[in-house]
């Protein structure tokens, strides 16, 4: 197997899966016994660290990322070399949700891992717009306590859980954690369901967004 890649040379904080929340890890591995999801559709690649969670974890799961970086897809591709069940792309992620739209995204179940918040275009909200059209859905949105509401910058704390930026889209109901995050490393994120049978738990709250 080979040595995945550990650290982010661009950045000084190192490197954490689901932002070392172990409340965020486990709604992620309920969603995956509870709803039982037929793939797992990332925006955000980053270094692949999420991925190789998902692809350790759920061997016989179909995995779907993007990145748009040409550093950041680099290193993803070589850290998912042992990984089968892993496909990675290389483009804007509103245009990856596009190309696998009619071949993937329309039949059974996705769970969405929306996490492509960096950069001057922040796609979150045309990544939402794709998304909202299907049927049937399960969506976490990574970074919701940020100050910026485009979500480019790395400052956090000051809008706990602000899910305004996507109300109009993804609908006003949405669940977010009833716990405290704690900086640098929980960041927040909000949770949406469609047309689908799945008890929240109870570290999460139902929230009807203003």
């Amino acid at each position: 197997m080979n040595k995945p890649i550990l650290f982010d040379t661009r950045s000084s904080l190192r490197v954490t899966v689901w932002h070392e929340d172990p409340k965020l890890e486990a709604l992620v591995n309920d969603i995956m016994e509870a709803a039982k999801p037929n793939r797992f559709v990332e925006t955000g690649t980053h270094m692949a660290w999420t991925v190789m969670y998902m692809a350790k974890q759920y061997p016989s799961l179909p995995i779907f990322s993007v990145e748009i970086d040409d550093e950041y897809y680099s290193i993803s591709v070589h850290n998912c070399k042992p990984y089968s069940n892993v496909k990675l792309y290389h483009m804007s992620s509103p245009n990856f949700l596009n190309l696998i739209y009619f071949d993937v995204l329309k039949y059974g179940l996705s769970f969405f891992w929306l996490d492509a918040h960096w950069l001057d275009y922040v796609p979150l909200r045309d990544e939402c717009k794709i998304v909202a059209t299907l049927d049937r859905y399960i969506c976490l949105i990574d970074d919701f306590a940020c100050d910026d509401p485009r979500f480019s910058g790395e400052v956090f704390g000051g809008h706990e859980n602000n899910l305004q930026y996507v109300a109009d889209i993804m609908g006003k109901k949405c669940f977010r954690p009833n716990y405290p995050s704690f900086p640098p490393y929980h960041k927040g994120y909000g949770l949406f369901v469609k047309g689908v049978d799945y008890k929240i738990p109870n570290y999460l709250k139902e929230d009807v967004i203003d």
